[in-house]
């Protein structure tokens, strides 16, 4: 994660200097053409959530399952136990 960490502001810093020496381009694109790339990069974070979405779970309910699970276990208990007296 650290790696990670350090390697994004040098991504970034490379794009912003991709983009400052930019030369112009004599070329026709569609109008269509951004919004479909803007799709694209919509869809491929919504399908990577998707195929994580148990792993984000797990770590934005970190050790509340784990309570709220014996918290209903010792109710379950108890209720057994006082139907049977």
């Amino acid at each position: 994660m650290r790696k990670l960490l350090q390697i994004i502001p040098l991504v970034i810093i490379f794009a912003g200097a991709t983009m400052l020496f930019e030369r112009p381009a004599y070329a026709y694109a569609d109008p269509g053409t951004g919004l479909l790339a803007i799709q694209a990069a919509g869809s491929a974070i919504i399908a990577t959530g998707w195929y994580l979405r148990k792993k984000i779970y797990d770590l934005l309910h970190r050790g509340g399952t784990a309570k709220h699970q014996s918290e209903e276990h010792s109710a379950t208990e108890s209720d057994e136990g006082s139907s049977i007296s």
